[in-house]
C-alpha cells in the first residue's frame, strides 16, 4: 500500500511503498491523517536517544488507536483496508500486539 506524506514546513512529499517504511515514518513524525492513505506531517517526534522496542510498541499501540477511532471518518475502499489490516498485523506481529489487535477489530 502506497502512503502519502505532506510536509507542513513545505519539505517535499514522500511516499511509503512497505509496511517497514510506514511505520517508520510514522515512528518519527508526528502526523495527522487526512485522507485514507495520506498523512500531514506536523513536526519531528524528539527523541532522547534511540527507539527501543518498548517504545516502539507504545507508538504502534497510538498508531492503532488514533486510526480505529478516524476509521469512521474516512471511506475505506477494501484495497484500503486490506492494506492497513495487513500493516497492523505485519507490526502488531513484530511488537507482540497481535492479541491486542484483534481483540480490539483493527485486524
Amino acid at each position: 500500500m502506497y502512503v502519502h506524506f505532506r510536509f507542513m514546513d513545505g519539505s517535499n512529499p514522500y511516499i511509503t511503498k512497505t509496511n517497514e517504511k510506514l511505520f517508520y515514518m510514522l515512528m518519527k513524525y508526528n502526523t495527522v491523517q487526512e485522507t485514507e492513505t495520506s498523512f500531514c506531517v506536523i513536526q519531528r517526534r524528539e527523541w532522547i536517544g534511540k527507539a527501543d522496542y518498548t517504545t516502539k510498541k507504545a507508538i504502534l499501540r497510538h498508531i492503532a488507536i488514533e486510526w480505529s477511532l478516524n476509521c469512521d471518518n474516512f471511506n475505506y475502499s477494501y484495497y484500503e483496508l486490506a492494506g492497513w489490516s495487513d500493516f497492523f498485523e505485519t507490526m502488531g506481529k513484530k511488537y507482540g500486539l497481535l492479541k491486542e489487535f484483534k481483540e480490539n477489530a483493527i485486524i
